[in-house]
């Protein structure tokens, strides 16, 4: 096999376009719970670790890119490469460079990165941090909105509480979220609270305990859909009338914001200086108080109409910088 691309994370969509790019297979190596029960990160880490070294010994790769976080990916990849006299190559999300359990590991990742044959990251900012690392060759791939099947994101959702409380909400507002510690779910629960005309779709998982308190806290207008595959993702995202996106971490371009601009859906997201320089032809931005995001809504619904046509005009500019940013990548690979 040419090659492969390893990821150790439940959400893999991402590295799986970012794998198409680069014609690459995708191998999703993870593993949370053992008979039902969850393992803790260092034994998860040790199993996924044992299991990438089965994959690769197995298809013996050429080329071996592998996504980082968490390094551990990339060191046990690293290991295999030097032995078996393959590539490496790293994608590094934002994560790996400012989240503080990461940071502690910033020691291993110069020493990995500086083995790579080429070092990829998500923005100008990131790419910043591999130069200050001397770390060559770095470049930044700015990923290109997926495509997908319309069909398909026009069905009903599967949750037939979501279904039915979608279906009777004439205001339906989508907030993308993780309830990781950098999505900014707090705020928008208490936009709901001003905001009564409109129904607020906040997505993702969390534990029992969370959620529970949330949905004490949460006002009649707020629908927590729990996690949702990601076909489910879209048709969601496909049937309301605005997206929210938000980050609190600084310095990060939100995979999210492709798949909004995709279904071409108004959407507010950070007021950051990244996301300013990347989006800010198309995007509507918002600080985080409640008023901030109720009026950037409504700024945002206000312009409804002319969102198609400023996402087209700008895919079509777009699409150019992608395919001239994987051309390079593939060349430094194919070297």
């Amino acid at each position: 096999m040419d090659r492969i691309f390893i990821v150790w994370g439940r959400e893999v969509e991402l590295s799986r376009y970012l794998a198409k790019g680069l014609n690459a297979e995708l191998k999703q190596v993870y593993v949370k719970k053992w008979r039902g029960v969850k393992l803790p990160a260092l034994i998860r880490y040790l199993v996924q670790g044992v299991k990438t070294l089965v994959i690769l010994g197995q298809l013996k790769p050429r080329v071996v890119i592998v996504q980082n976080p968490p390094i551990f990916a990339a060191l046990i990849s690293y290991f295999y490469c030097t032995l078996a006299g393959a590539k490496l190559a790293i994608d590094s999300h934002t994560a790996a460079f400012l989240d503080r359990k990461w940071i502690l590991f910033h020691w291993l990742s110069r020493l990995v990165a500086r083995r790579a044959i080429l070092n990829t990251c998500h923005n100008y900012k990131n790419l910043a941090t591999l130069e200050k690392w001397g770390v060559k060759p770095a470049m930044v791939v700015q990923f290109y909105n997926p495509i997908y099947e319309e069909e398909q994101i026009k069905q009903s959702l599967a949750d037939k509480r979501v279904e039915e409380l979608l279906t009777d909400s004439k205001l339906p507002i989508m907030m993308v979220n993780r309830f990781a510690g950098d999505d900014n779910w707090q705020s928008v629960l208490e936009t709901a609270t001003i905001f009564p005309e409109a129904n607020f779709f906040i997505t993702g998982g969390a534990s029992e305990r969370l959620m529970k308190k949330i949905r004490q806290k949460a006002p009649a207008n707020v629908c927590l859909t729990g996690y949702l595959p990601h076909l489910e993702f879209l048709k969601l995202m496909n049937r309301c009338r605005v997206v929210l996106a938000f980050t609190l971490r600084p310095d990060t371009v939100l995979w999210s914001i492709r798949e909004i601009m995709a279904l071409k859906k108004p959407f507010v997201t950070t007021d950051s200086e990244v996301l300013r320089r990347y989006f800010g032809e198309v995007a509507v931005f918002s600080g985080p108080k409640q008023e901030d995001i109720k009026e950037n809504i409504t700024l945002a619904l206000e312009g409804e109409e002319e969102v198609k046509n400023k996402i087209e005009r700008f895919l079509i500019k777009d699409r150019k910088r992608w395919e001239e940013e994987i051309l390079t990548a593939n060349n430094i690979l194919n070297s």
